[in-house]
């Protein structure tokens, strides 16, 4: 019999799994990857219909993932954060007039060294039809200069048996640094410029790594809870044992810290700081800590480090963890010593991973909205003072794409109470004055890039690319690529590349 699923079942439905399928850091990791995923095609071919942006072979409960299973997936979680148009009727010409009106974009010169990157999935068979399978075999790379033109080139192939994918972990500020799952580091260009072995697939998808500006070190948050012992699945068509094992970290006293390091090409290794150890406010769910670095910057001797901690400790909680918990620490680098500390508060599902400035002196929250369920409450705050940057305006839904390198500006995106229109905002960080409103018919995403050391973003729009500066000037950008691939997501987001 077939069951109708309204759409807040389904919502509701992804943002459990968002935050309980972790069968194994890897099937953890491609789901993460579909949260944020990013796909383009070259303008002469027919875009990918895939749905995930970075190039996994996902494997859910055992089974390969095929474009269509990862695709239906990635869908509904773009849905639930409102990444995918959610228009009866496709409305292009509303976007490119709403960002072709006032004034255009003055950035002023780029560094000859700065970069975007844009990525997508390569399939097997390559442009699946009907109901046909395909699997990911790899992922396609274009890098862009901030004029928006295609300085770069390449495919990274998935290793025939390889234990460890070669998606991408995470991308330098300035575009010129990329980190693999496997530990590989390449340059714009694709070439492989060295490997941290110690950064092979370690730590939580998300945010859990971060590039110094130096492009010589990565910051990692490494989580410190005991490690739950393995336990064998079932044979096929075998139910899972009942009740489960009780994993160390949620008994009473087990140790819930983090500790930040940088790691350097060199095969240096530097412990900065171990924080959050102590008890808990609460208890410890069934689900293990993720950790994420938001910015982790040597000029400004200023690192900021988040914990995620399940804390729903209900017998439902060993399915789908429906009260998630986030505390913040901002650390001095040359030190270690903790500057500023937030305490557990409780945070938005299916949005678990917080970003920052380049410099660190802003962080962005998503916390949960008591209001209006399925949505968020984006708090801005400064870094080390923990203060809050004032929103002026009340907003029911709203989203924060993007904080500027200089921790200036803050791009954000609100669908209004009808539904009907999508407004994006530049806002004054130090006061939180709107300097910019552009408004869209219809509901839509967006995703953006900062400006290594300034106050503007490459914002992209469903299929449309845009420089924004910091005083509200846009000029739309025609790189020779397609913006159109699956749900019009083109940007990889702060958490990847920043």
């Amino acid at each position: 019999m077939t069951q109708r699923v309204t759409e807040e079942e389904l919502q509701a439905r992804l943002r459990g799994l968002h935050e309980s399928v972790r069968l194994s850091q890897k099937d953890a990791h491609a789901l993460e990857s579909l949260s944020r995923t990013s796909v383009f095609a070259p303008a002469s071919q027919t875009p990918s219909r895939g749905g995930s942006r970075r190039n996994l072979l996902l494997q859910v409960a055992g089974g390969v993932a095929t474009v269509a299973v990862g695709g239906a997936v990635a869908v509904a979680i773009l849905v639930s954060h409102g990444y995918l148009r959610q228009n009866s009727a496709p409305q292009p010409n509303g976007i490119e007039q709403a960002l072709s009106a006032g004034a255009p974009a003055a950035i002023g010169p780029t560094p000859a060294r700065s970069f975007v990157w844009l990525t997508g999935v390569i399939t097997d068979p390559p442009q699946p039809s009907g109901n046909q399978g395909a699997r990911i075999t790899g992922t396609s790379v274009a890098v862009l200069d901030w004029s928006g033109a295609v300085r770069y080139r390449f495919q990274l192939q998935h290793s025939a048996g390889g234990d460890v994918p070669t998606g991408i972990h995470a991308i330098s500020t300035d575009g010129t640094r990329a980190l693999l799952d496997d530990g590989t580091v390449l340059d714009q260009t694709g070439a492989g410029v060295g490997k941290i072995p110690s950064l092979k697939m370690m730590g939580q998808p998300g945010n859990s790594m971060r590039w110094m500006s130096d492009g010589k070190h990565v910051c990692a948050a490494v989580s410190n809870e005991p490690v739950a012992s393995f336990v064998a699945p079932p044979p096929k068509g075998q139910p899972n044992p009942s009740p489960l094992p009780v994993p160390p970290y949620t008994k009473p006293g087990a140790d819930h810290s983090m500790s930040l390091k940088v790691f350097g090409l060199d095969g240096s290794v530097r412990t900065v700081a171990t924080v959050g150890s102590g008890p808990l406010s609460g208890g410890s769910g069934f689900f293990g800590d993720s950790v994420g670095v938001l910015a982790c910057n040597p000029t400004t001797d200023l690192a900021v480090v988040a914990r995620y901690h399940d804390a729903d400790t209900s017998a439902a909680g060993q399915q789908s963890t429906t009260n998630m918990t986030v505390s913040l620490w901002a650390i001095k680098l040359s030190t270690g010593a903790v500057l500023y500390h937030t305490p557990e508060t409780r945070m938005a599902l299916g949005r678990a991973f917080f970003f920052g400035s380049e410099n660190g002196k802003l962080a962005v929250e998503f916390l949960w909205n008591s209001k209006v369920w399925g949505s968020e409450t984006d708090v801005v705050l400064e870094m080390p003072s923990g203060r809050t940057v004032p929103v002026l305006d009340a907003e029911a839904s709203s989203d924060t794409p993007g904080l500027s390198s200089d921790g200036t500006r803050i791009l954000r995106r609100v669908v209004n109470r009808a539904g009907t229109t999508t407004e994006l905002k530049l806002i004054d960080a130090s006061d939180g004055r709107v300097i910019r409103r552009v408004t869209i018919p219809g509901i839509h995403g967006a995703a953006a890039v900062a400006l290594p050391g300034g106050s503007a973003f490459m914002v992209q729009v469903e299929g449309y690319l845009a420089v924004v500066d910091g005083n509200g000037g846009i000029t739309l950008l025609h790189p020779d690529v397609s913006l159109n691939g699956f749900g019009g997501v083109g940007l990889t987001w702060s958490g990847v590349q920043g």
